[in-house]
């Protein structure tokens, strides 16, 4: 048993003072008064920190000179180390599009890195729209092929994430297949239309991937106005949306409408790449797009057009806290709770309460990572 004592806990939509954490076998068993808390070995004073559950990232490419897509499981765990080092406990590997052999490759190596803190795998494409390919490889999109969902379920409970575009060909039994199976369904590098992106939500699609980012857009045709799948998605009263808030991908008047209207169905997430936590003109790579970390954020190299983010996900937490106002359990929220929500973990995850994972982070006053708890163990201090 450890307890936790002297910091401030976020508790649900409350900072709380003068509580414990009392951690035993991996999990919360209590919140208690600091009062009721007696000097032992186990204690461990935090006095001037704060706790939160510990941070979920849905969308990470790579972090500290290292991408998914390589096939060595020394890599994937130097992410997940890195990761850990401000503040995530959970995330899902994400792939960008590939051709299916390069992409069986990816996912082959990755089935043996699943597991402390690597929930699983998001394939962001190759089911993608050309027109919005962003940093993907245009020549390896294409739509779902017979059996392809199947092909995927095969693989157990690796792949957790899809992302697509609705208007291709074979999209709703595509999602259908999946969502029936458990795989969140996300729409994203898109062109949809509202009946496009209606009849993927029918079969199952729940999700948006970062929003603004590679997605249609209000147009007019002659003296009509037509909402895209951007419009569309904010105005929907039930699917979760993504925002990228790293102070660079969205200004905050876009991130304050994403906020009203998603309310606690918007969840934040790094979109982190090999770049995050590397220098200044560093050069990574977006599959086979060439990319560089440029004025603290990735860029694809040659063009005005971002290549993912290069800020991790407690980078984005102290965004939405210190530079744009939000209260500090409306942030962690939005990082740790509405994620866990997503991945189907809310009954043991993104909360301090009894029973659930002792999933933590210890945060400065600053908001920066002091250490890093997974099961109660230190994975970074």
């Amino acid at each position: 048993m450890t307890t936790l004592t002297g910091a401030s806990l976020v508790v649900d939509d409350q900072l709380v003072d003068g509580a414990a954490l009392v951690v035993r076998d991996g999990r919360i068993e209590a919140i208690v008064s600091t009062d009721a808390v007696r000097p032992a070995a186990d204690v461990v004073d935090l006095t001037g920190h704060i706790v939160v559950p510990g941070l979920i990232d849905l969308h990470v490419h790579g972090g500290g000179g290292h991408s998914f897509d390589t096939p060595d499981p020394a890599a994937h765990r130097e992410i997940l180390a890195f990761h850990a080092r401000h503040g995530v406990t959970t995330m899902q590997a994400s792939l960008v599009s590939a051709h299916p052999e390069e992409l069986d490759r990816q996912l082959d190596a990755l089935s043996d890195s699943v597991g402390a803190g690597l929930f699983g795998v998001h394939l962001e494409g190759p089911y993608l729209a050309v027109s919005q390919c962003g940093a993907h490889d245009p020549a390896a999109l294409r739509p779902p092929s017979a059996g392809e969902a199947d092909r995927l379920l095969a693989r157990g409970n690796l792949v957790r994430m899809v992302t697509v575009a609705p208007e291709l060909d074979g999209i709703p039994a595509f999602v259908r297949r999946l969502t029936d199976a458990g795989v969140v369904v996300a729409a994203g590098h898109s062109e949809a239309r509202g009946p496009e992106l209606a009849a993927a939500v029918a079969s199952g699609l729940s999700h948006l991937t970062h929003l603004w980012s590679c997605q249609s857009a209000l147009v007019r045709e002659g003296p009509w106005r037509v909402p895209g799948l951007l419009e569309e998605s904010l105005a929907s009263n039930h699917l979760i949306g993504e925002i990228i808030a790293d102070g660079h991908h969205l200004p905050p008047a876009l991130i304050e409408i994403a906020r009203r209207c998603l309310g606690d169905r918007l969840v934040v997430v790094s979109d982190a790449t090999a770049g995050a936590g590397m220098p200044e003109g560093y050069r990574y790579r977006l599959g086979v797009i060439d990319c560089e970390v440029a004025s603290g954020v990735g860029m694809v190299v040659g063009q005005d057009a971002f290549g993912g983010s290069t800020t991790p996900l407690d980078g984005m937490l102290r965004h939405l806290h210190q530079t744009l106002g939000w209260p500090l359990p409306e942030a962690v929220a939005a990082t740790s709770t509405r994620p866990a929500r997503v991945l189907g973990l809310g009954d043991r995850k993104g909360r301090l309460a009894a029973a659930y994972d002792a999933d933590l982070t210890v945060l400065t006053p600053a908001l920066t990572v002091a250490a890093t708890l997974r099961a109660g163990e230190w994975i970074h201090r």
